[in-house]
């Protein structure tokens, strides 16, 4: 009872309101990121069209618009923009028009007729309108208002987050379905020459020129290239499958073609950790989760003191309904409700305890948040370098296997070389080639990992707290 008095005391004297106000926690800092490189171009808002593929384009747009996690994001937003209009209202006064006709009939035991003025049926109508509202000395409807908007601010960035998510998704399935594309024709070859090299050493085998132990290891290699033929055509199928549930099309079919067309984007500018704190949307909705905590403890403080209600009440009363609005008619009231929880035994402070500990989770969900994000700008950092290192050795790879099939190919012709090791020069090109385009897809999945890492194009910047 004591600390609800010299709180009350001092908020009659200061006029204040309750509950701390926002300041931003200091984070850990850090002035770079020790993997980024030199130079980058800023993210566009549509990214994903610096790929240069007009059929990909199609699918994160009607991603962007069917998919399923996305309008459940854009729902919450909705709900929680609702939310915030109803607490705004909460601090306007509301008006309610009342009325009403009653009509009553004495019994002879109550009606007492030489003191009576009416007769035994009386009737009384009656109209106006009333009027309540809650003065916030206290500051709990603004806490509340504070409150409702982070969470719709917060709401707007997870469904940033959801788009971004969900565009990334689409571009890392179709990378990937473009790379079991190649990697399937890459396969046939392998296995066509694996399979005639087995032919031959079968052959061979029947005239005594190659042992048991030679055949079995033809139809080893061959078993395997059939099995990396299959998992091509297994990959490409799951990516499929993936594209189509996020675009919400089921039955989704997309022809098979080479992976030219998909070409990589140019180098993202990773900028400065302190930029993903008004960059990165799970950032950003974190910190409005914290605001919200923070308004939420004013908000719980104001409930124990105090509530005062204004109410009013103006309009007619008559014994006859064509008379309700006469002058002689009119009533009016005014008056202030008084609402003080003297006794809850300790029900409020608890609360107030429990907001405290709901801001202290999300302060450390914040800086959680933060330090997440950080370590995947890192790793996507050091993804696109190391992917772009493996390409340049796939192409290294790529040519050497070409000149060395070019070599057995004229070799062949002039009768120089065996075909054994036509075919082994052969199977080693269509090998380099499946190498090239599942290091094109890594190199592929890092910068679209990159673009997520640093929340993508950002459109506006939302202010910490208001």
């Amino acid at each position: 009872m004591m600390p609800r008095l010299v709180l009350l005391s001092a908020i009659l004297l200061g006029g204040c309101t309750l509950g701390p106000d926002y300041v931003r926690p200091e984070l850990p800092k850090a002035d770079v990121f020790p993997e980024a490189g030199k130079g980058g171009a800023a993210i566009r808002p549509e990214w994903w069209k610096s790929l240069g593929d007009p059929e990909l384009d199609a699918l994160v747009a009607k991603a962007l618009v069917a998919n399923a996690d996305l309008r459940i994001a854009v729902g919450r937003v909705e709900q929680a923009a609702a939310v915030l209009g109803e607490t705004e209202g909460a601090g306007i006064p509301q008006i309610d028009a009342a009325g009403g006709i009653n009509s009553s009939k004495l019994s002879e035991g109550a009606y007492n007729q030489n003191l009576a003025t009416t007769g035994r049926h009386r009737t009384t109508a009656r109209g106006g309108l009333t009027t309540s509202f809650e003065l916030d000395f206290w500051g709990k409807l603004r806490r509340a208002e504070e409150s409702a908007r982070a969470q719709l601010l917060g709401a707007r960035e997870a469904r940033r987050m959801v788009e971004l998510s969900v565009g990334a998704a689409v571009v890392r399935a179709y990378a990937a379905l473009r790379a079991a594309d190649v990697q399937s024709l890459a396969a046939q070859e392998v296995f066509a020459a694996r399979d005639e090299e087995a032919a031959i050493i079968t052959k061979r085998a029947t005239v005594g020129a190659a042992g048991p132990n030679e055949v079995a290891q033809a139809e080893v290699a061959r078993s395997a290239a059939v099995a990396g033929l299959a998992d091509a055509r297994r990959t490409r199928a799951a990516a499929e499958h993936l594209i189509g549930t996020l675009t919400a099309q089921p039955a989704l079919t997309i022809a098979v073609r080479r992976q030219e067309g998909l070409r990589l984007p140019a180098p993202v500018a990773p900028g400065l950790p302190a930029d993903l704190l008004a960059s990165r949307p799970d950032v950003v909705a974190a910190e409005q989760a914290l605001v919200a905590a923070n308004a939420r403890i004013g908000y719980v403080q104001a409930a124990l003191l105090p509530n005062f209600t204004l109410t009013g009440a103006i309009g007619s009363e008559s014994r006859e309904l064509n008379a309700l609005f006469d002058g002689a008619t009119a009533t009016n009231s005014l008056g202030v409700d008084l609402r003080y929880p003297l006794f809850d035994f300790g029900r409020g402070a608890a609360r107030v305890e429990g907001a405290v500990a709901e801001q202290h989770q999300a302060a450390a969900a914040y800086e959680k948040a933060f330090l997440s994000a950080c370590r995947e700008v890192r790793d996507a950092l050091v993804d696109v370098r190391e992917t772009a290192a493996s390409a340049t050795a796939a192409a290294r790879r790529a040519k050497a296997a070409d000149e060395a099939y070019r070599i057995a190919t004229e070799r062949a012709r002039q009768g120089q070389t065996s075909p054994m090791e036509l075919l082994a020069a052969r199977r080693l090109r269509a090998e380099s080639q499946v190498a090239v385009a599942k290091v094109r897809q890594d190199r592929l999945a890092a910068q679209v990992d990159l673009v997520k890492a640093l929340g993508g194009a950002r459109p506006d910047v939302v202010p910490a707290a208001k």
